[in-house]
């Protein structure tokens, strides 16, 4: 049986190890906003000898996630799609209360519940046409505390996790593992060495690798030992 990963938010860090890591078992749908956002990634799946396409999606214009779906389907008319994984990232922004406008926490929201809400629309009848799957998301701490100034990342952060419950509620019992993985912690990647430097201690910060192989051991878990939430921190981080 040939199968298939559905990958949104694909770019370099995370989105890239979870590209690779779900092309060792499936071949690999990688969504960004822009093809030349994550065709390298798609490139580098490739490479390892896995089937793996490069798609231009929008998650928060429904036209554009259709028309994604649309060609995911007459690329791979045949496959099951047995893993998606939402890892979408909306702008982070801290700033004061008072001086938050509409325009700062409508980006966070259109994003992570939005853009969400779309996605799982679209994949989820594709799960249940193969029998389920899972379906994970990208949370953060903002997730589990609105931590001050934090304004226009928390809401829309915790606007996801409550739909992920609403999900793996409904779902599971229909064959789809739905599980929402809270990062707490800043991940390596040239992004974040570019904006804070290099790590001060060695592993002080999460290893988009490791965080992958936890998404994946989630997919592979039994239907008898499922787990819908998991927080993923490395050792310094204080919580």
């Amino acid at each position: 049986m040939s199968t298939l990963a559905i990958v949104a938010g694909a770019g370099p860090g995370l989105g890239s190890a979870l590209a690779r890591s779900f092309g060792k078992h499936h071949a690999v749908a990688v969504l960004g906003r822009t093809v030349q956002t994550v065709e390298q990634v798609a490139e580098d799946v490739r490479k390892s000898g896995a089937d793996a396409t490069a798609f231009a999606c929008d998650v928060t214009d429904p036209e554009s996630v259709q028309e994604t779906f649309d060609a995911i389907r007459k690329q791979w008319p045949s496959h099951q799609v047995k893993a998606a994984l939402y890892n979408v990232n909306s702008p982070f922004l801290v700033k004061r209360f008072l001086e938050t406008s509409l325009q700062d926490i409508k980006p966070g929201v259109d994003v992570n519940f939005y853009g969400a809400f779309h996605f799982s629309q679209k994949v989820l009848p594709l799960m249940l046409e193969g029998g389920g799957g899972f379906l994970g998301f990208t949370g953060a701490t903002a997730a589990l505390k609105g931590s001050a100034k934090f304004a226009a990342l928390a809401p829309g952060k915790f606007a996801l996790r409550g739909l992920a419950q609403n999900l793996a509620r409904e779902f599971g019992p229909q064959g789809v593992h739905v599980s929402h993985v809270i990062v707490d912690g800043l991940i390596e990647t040239d992004r974040v060495r570019g904006m804070m430097g290099e790590q001060k201690q060695a592993d002080s910060r999460l290893d988009p690798e490791a965080i992958a192989e936890t998404f994946l051991s989630l997919a592979q878990q039994p239907k008898n030992c499922w787990t819908h939430e998991v927080d993923v921190r490395p050792f310094s981080e204080t919580w």
